[in-house]
């Protein structure tokens, strides 16, 4: 069967594509991981989004596939497309949730810098609220809020410090992904408040494609919305 691998964004876990793994189950052989920091891959050391992008390859190896739909989304989804860029015949497609191709702002070292500094003093707790609306929408359902609460509380300082650099330093992406000639979807969540549409259209028109608009989606939309994201991916495996 085809193989899917679905990489989550910060914060989060591969808990958050359960619902999507399961609807994917029926056709393709689905690889849902941890990326390092998260979930049940802690205590990783110091990374990089190119660090990321080799795990995705190491995944695949171990898996015995050959090439694979990459599903990323945020920080996952610039880890899919170092992987794209490195080693292009590892990915067989490209779904690109909440990404963002341009490297961060000063605005966004400052916010981030503040947020590492108040975790690494504390914990993430006194964060937990404005963590949580930032990956969620405020339609989301109450469980899934909660689970993203419960994951942040699980993550350990140190990871959490190394994860957000690991986001900050992330490579620029524009004017960089012209050669790729990998079939790829681009997706925003309509009420994502952590993602600009417009970084998301920027990066759809990089890879000559219209960016798709999950409405009223937040920034995890795999969580949000598997139903519609299984359905594009789905579509990308079925060919043109």
């Amino acid at each position: 069967p085809d193989a899917v691998l679905l990489a989550h964004n910060l914060f989060s876990h591969r808990g958050s594509f359960a619902e999507v793994a399961a609807r994917l189950a029926r056709r393709a052989r689905v690889l849902n991981v941890d990326l390092r920091g998260h979930g049940d891959s802690r205590d990783a050391g110091e990374f990089t989004v190119a660090d990321l992008a080799g795990d995705l390859a190491a995944v695949l190896a171990e898996a015995g596939a050959d090439a694979a739909v990459i599903v990323g989304t945020s920080l996952g989804a610039a880890a899919a497309i170092e992987l794209a860029r490195a080693r292009p015949a590892l990915v067989r497609g490209l779904v690109l949730m909440a990404a963002n191709p341009r490297p961060a702002t000063f605005r966004d070292r400052l916010t981030f810098g503040t947020l590492a500094a108040i975790v690494r003093a504390l914990n993430p707790g006194p964060l937990l609220p404005t963590l949580v609306a930032a990956l969620h929408s405020t339609a989301a359902a109450p469980a899934i809020r909660a689970a993203a609460a419960e994951q942040i509380r699980a993550m350990n300082r140190r990871d959490v410090v190394r994860a957000v650099r690991a986001w900050v330093n992330r490579p620029a992406l524009l004017g960089r992904l012209g050669p790729l000639s990998i079939p790829a979807r681009v997706v925003a969540g309509g009420a994502d408040s952590s993602c600009p549409r417009a970084a998301c259209d920027a990066l759809a028109a990089e890879l000559g494609v219209a960016s798709i608009e999950i409405a009223s989606a937040g920034h995890t939309i795999q969580a949000e919305r598997p139903a519609e994201v299984a359905a594009l991916v789905e579509g990308l495996l079925a060919g043109p």
